[in-house]
């Protein structure tokens, strides 16, 4: 059995879970096998609100996962499922399903800490949240969480949870910033984005989410902010369940909109080209100094 702490989280896992730090053994979240079961046939996603909070997930020739109640992820393996893909789903999808069922708001975006603030980098597959925050690692900054934020709502200023000390980049991007292929770490063979380990650079406290910055390679203008309802559509677009085409329940709008009304939002123009990176970071450092402050 192993034993890891992750978005403040106390994890008890029969599978090792590599990106996850260890930790002592505490009550939280539990990652068990069910016995093999027959081939799954088709990808679904089943989402139940009431009266239990359980997420159904299956994929072919890898099986099925019950995440039910903020407490137990539970694996059903497909006969002859390669096991070493299992980790990339408990990290990503189901940890995420197991937060947005403790009640965090839990957003599709990469987080880093400047200066104290929560800034956060939104958006979908490939417009360059891992990559920014990677460019900011470099430039010193510290990192909060990449691919999955879990929000504290339940009380202002919002606060993100430290997720767990990796990114997820891919190797030539992480060569363009100056980072040692070295501590780049493969993850899967399926996976062309390495592991990057952040070790002394992660922010082991909740920080204020001070801003959001969707990341867009169609925008108009370099930085603008949105208005509350285009904020609230955005934030519905890339949170937990709806980013995997799941309807949300009411929960999950009013924590949208609560969200919304309450942490500017501001739609960024991505980059197309490696060549571009510096540029942006130095932009939106500038850009929160001026519209986020500190205090």
């Amino acid at each position: 059995m192993f034993h890891y702490c992750a978005y403040n989280l106390s994890i008890r896992s029969e599978i090792c879970l590599p990106e996850f730090p260890c930790a002592s053994p505490g009550n939280g979240l539990e990652v068990r096998f069910a016995p093999a079961a027959r081939a799954t046939e088709q990808r679904a996603i089943e989402w139940q609100e009431t009266p239990w909070r359980e997420a159904r997930f299956s994929f072919p020739d890898i099986g099925r996962f019950l995440v039910r109640a903020g407490s137990e992820i539970i694996i059903t393996p497909d006969p002859g499922a390669d096991h070493g893909v299992f980790p990339l789903y408990v990290q990503g999808m189901m940890l995420a399903s197991a937060l947005y069922q403790r009640d965090f708001l839990v957003l599709h975006a990469s987080v880093i800490d400047l200066n104290g603030r929560a800034i956060a980098f939104m958006g979908p597959v490939g417009a360059g949240k891992s990559t920014l925050a990677s460019t900011f690692l470099a430039r010193g900054r510290g990192i909060l969480a990449d691919d999955n934020a879990a929000l504290e709502l339940s009380g202002e200023p919002f606060h993100v949870l430290p997720a767990f000390p990796s990114l997820k980049v891919y190797p030539d991007v992480a060569r363009s910033l100056g980072h040692s292929d070295l501590v780049l770490r493969p993850m899967h063979s399926s996976q062309a984005k390495h592991a990057q380990p952040v070790n002394g650079a992660f922010s082991v406290c909740p920080l204020p989410l001070k801003a959001i910055y969707v990341l867009d390679r169609d925008a108009e203008t370099a930085v603008s902010e949105l208005s509350t309802l285009e904020s609230v559509t955005e934030l519905i677009r890339h949170s937990v369940p709806t980013r995997w085409g799941v309807s949300g329940h009411a929960r999950h709008l009013t924590m949208c909109a609560s969200l919304a009304r309450s942490v500017p939002i501001f739609c960024i123009r991505t980059f197309s080209a490696l060549s571009e990176i510096a540029g942006i970071a130095e932009r939106i450092e500038r850009h929160a100094d001026r519209h986020c402050p500190l205090a």
